[in-house]
């Protein structure tokens, strides 16, 4: 009987043959398909066994019980992909072989026939070899003497060739390893080596648990990391305490990671460019642990698990007004003016969701509003985030709630027509002055505006605005008010503010309640409207991946928003074929039933009893099958085709607390902008240079209590002088590693040039 399923330990294998006669296994775990190969292909079984060992499914001897190796094949296979690549794992490598079965004698007798008839082919010497020895002479060997007999030509590298050559080159590396390259700067550089012998005698940082342990004694071997240039970050987070105002996430005292690990990760992530919690899985876990005191930074799993569980706590409103009072008390937020404005956020997925308009595709899609306060250099205060069904004008109104909260008296609020009314304007004027473009004006009352009354004039971009204003009362309509529940509708007098165009002699008009600041402060303020703050979500999207969400990535569910489960065709198959294999073993027993019923028979018993077994078995993974069917959904994300199961809910906490680490980062770039500014004086590329240093790698080695970080060198002569001078300066504020090892943190250039000259540089 022939059973379509074999079971190995947890694995269910299922052959079928496809339209083409090919022998198909699908390779089952849990019941969830996990590789599928052709039997009959000596290649993809290689590549199927690769895969299952690669991935941690099981070991080499269940990957070649399950693929048809013997387990030393595996393991030869594996270490093979390692060195050579792919390619040389899945080659057939089996050389011709030699024509052993011959002894001298004929050998010479059938060169003597090679000699004599050069142009025949190796099938006419073959038969007359044949007929002259009385010998069945094959076509084969006849080529293979005439081979062996030519010149040898460039010989061919063997697998143990390569295999020597990799060890070779192992060797290389190891003689220029790291510990080499940390050698030349130390005894090269005089600063540095004078460094190192100050920083000796003072006493290393003491681990707290056997993690640190490991962390520390790794940085005093030295390591080399892409990451070096990230250390720069550190200072932002020093300032504002991180630690500190993290404090609120309660500590699990025998977790791997806390509040501090999980969430500085993120940062740096952020910083160092990585778009999403899943692109961090580009990174060596190990170069990341660093630059929190980690031996290894957590996988993105364990990110996404540990995100999940703070998010449940719902701490993100608490954290943003701690970061944002900081802000305000280190003076990093200037208090004249605020701006606030929204990004749409577009949502793919199986969720009900309120619709907003996403001004990009003019259309109305599901989706969230980000919105971002901030201030008249376009640095933002805080986020807040929530769902399109609300108004942006309740938005304003809490955003002035807070500001009065962190104790900014009657801030001035800027914002575009989306807050717009009447009544709104009369509550606001309550707590807070606004400006904002004014709607309802006639354009040709607003050109009919004689000159006389334009008395002054701003610059704007090059841009020469002629200043005027007026007393205008705007008044909502009887039905509004009606719509909102009141019977009288709203009145109010506001100033009007017209900026006219000198090169084009357009006119554009503002409202504000503002009596007290000059116009042409309330126009300026009304132009950064149109710079500096919208500007910042043109940067931040540059800079950050503001639209991702750490459920899903937009990006790639823009391309391809659903798609169908591949996983629920696979589980039918295997339902199709376990179901199958009880049948047939039914059958078996009925049959095996039937003899007894003719002659009793203690091996036919022992038989019915065996196959009782494997249908109960069959039974029970087909049990499972149908259970996990179930599960499955029809449709899913293209980022939950990898991970297999539907996609979590939209969670805006987790959103929250991203974008509280993405304002982190901007204003930690911001902060060492303060200080390159005075090592590099062209400001128009000047975010270029400093983004480019944060992203160097380098070399970083603890001696005594201080983590050395010695930048890659930098070919541009200008651009090596303003790093070393940004180093220097950081040197002198005292810039400590902000995670659960409390070291000092000193950086520098390395000065050795690539012929292993040191070149100095002068900071003057």
């Amino acid at each position: 009987m022939y059973q379509a399923c074999q079971k190995f330990q947890e694995f269910i294998v299922i052959s079928e043959l496809d339209h083409k006669g090919r022998l198909i296994k699908t390779v089952y775990l849990k019941a969830l398909p996990v590789c599928r190969f052709n039997a009959q292909e000596n290649s993809e079984r290689r590549m199927a066994a690769i895969d299952l060992v690669e991935r941690g499914l099981c070991t080499n001897i269940m990957a070649g019980e399950i693929c048809g190796f013997h387990r030393n094949t595996v393991a030869d296979l594996i270490k093979t992909k390692d060195l050579l690549g792919l390619e040389a794992a899945i080659r057939e490598e089996r050389g011709r072989k030699g024509p052993v079965k011959y002894i001298a004698k004929i050998q010479d007798h059938i060169r003597k026939l090679l000699e004599e008839h050069p142009d025949w082919t190796d099938q006419d010497i073959a038969n007359l070899a044949s007929k002259e020895l009385e010998l069945d002479v094959s076509r084969n060997a006849v080529a293979r003497i005439r081979v062996k007999d030519q010149p040898a030509g460039p010989r061919t590298l063997t697998r143990q060739d390569l295999f020597d050559m990799a060890r070779v080159a192992e060797d290389i590396c190891k003689a220029n390893s790291v510990e080499k390259q940390l050698k030349l700067p130390l005894e090269m550089d005089p600063e540095l080596k004078q460094k190192q012998e100050e920083l000796a005698q003072a006493p290393k940082p003491q681990p707290q648990s056997k993690a640190d342990e490991q962390c520390i004694e790794k940085l005093q071997q030295g390591a080399r990391i892409p990451f070096a240039g990230e250390f720069m970050h550190h200072l932002f987070l020093q300032e504002i305490d991180f630690e500190d105002l993290l404090s609120g996430f309660p500590v699990q005292p025998r977790a791997m990671y806390q509040p501090l690990d999980i969430l500085g990760t993120i940062f740096h992530g952020i910083n160092l460019g990585f778009a999403s919690i899943e692109s961090l899985k580009l990174a060596n876990a190990e170069d990341l642990g660093a630059l929190i005191g980690r031996p290894r930074a957590p996988e993105k799993e364990t990110l996404r698990d540990h995100l999940a569980a703070l998010a449940s706590l719902e701490l993100s409103s608490h954290l943003t007004d701690a970061l944002a009072r900081r802000l305000l008390d280190q003076q990093r937020i200037d208090k004249e003016v605020f701006f606030i404005d929204g990004h749409f956020l577009p949502y793919y997925g199986l969720h009900v969701l309120a619709k907003g308009y996403y001004t990009v595709r003019r259309m109305a899609m599901k989706g969230n509003e980000l919105y971002a306060v901030t201030d008249l250099q376009g640095r933002p205060l805080f986020f807040l985030t929530e769902s399109c069904e609300i108004d942006f004008r309740p938005m304003i109104a809490r955003s002035v709630e807070m500001l009065i909260d962190f104790g900014i008296q009657r801030p001035i609020m800027v914002f575009d027509r989306g807050g717009y009314g009447v009544y709104f304007f009369t509550q606001l004027d309550k707590t807070a002055d606004f400006v904002t473009w004014s709607k309802y004006v006639s354009k040709d009352k607003l050109q009919d505006m004689a000159d006389e009354l334009f008395t002054c004039c701003l610059l704007h971009k090059d841009k020469q605005l002629l200043i005027a204003e007026q007393t205008r009362t705007i008044k909502e309509s009887a039905a509004t008010a009606k719509k909102d529940g009141r019977d009288e509708p709203a009145t109010m007098t506001l100033r009007m503010v017209i900026m006219r165009d000198q090169k084009t002699g357009e006119n554009v008009s503002i409202l504000t309640n503002n009596w007290t600041r000059p116009a042409w402060d309330i126009a300026f303020y009304m132009c950064q409207r149109w710079g500096k703050s919208e500007n910042f979500f043109k940067e931040a999207l540059a800079w950050f991946n503001l639209d991702y969400h750490p459920g899903y990535d937009l990006k790639e569910l823009e391309e391809q928003p659903l798609v169908d489960n591949p996983d629920v065709a696979l589980v039918k198959k295997g339902i199709k074929a376990l179901a199958g294999d009880v049948k047939e073993l039914q059958k078996e027993i009925d049959l095996s039933r039937y003899k007894l019923l003719q002659r009793q028979d203690k091996r036919v018993e022992k038989k019915i009893e065996r196959l009782e077994q494997e249908k109960v078995e069959k039974e029970i993974e087909l049990k499972r099958f149908q259970d996990k069917l179930a599960k499955l959904p029809e449709k899913i994300s293209i980022l939950e085709l990898l991970k297999g199961r539907p996609m979590q809910k939209c969670d805006l906490e987790k959103k929250k607390l991203y974008d509280l680490m993405q304002c982190l980062a901007f204003h930690a770039r911001e902060r060492l902008l303060e200080v390159f500014q005075y090592c590099y004086q062209d400001s128009r590329d000047i975010k270029q240079v400093l983004g480019m240093i944060t992203k160097k790698s380098g070399l970083i080695k603890l001696v005594g209590d201080t983590l050395l970080v010695i930048l890659d060198g930098i070919d541009n002569l200008k651009h090596r002088r303003a790093a070393d001078k940004l180093c220097h300066e950081l040197n002198k504020l005292g810039v400590k590693l902000c995670g659960r090892i409390n070291v000092k943190l000193s950086f520098y250039l390395n000065k050795i040039n690539r012929k292993g000259v040191f070149e100095p540089l002068d900071r003057a």
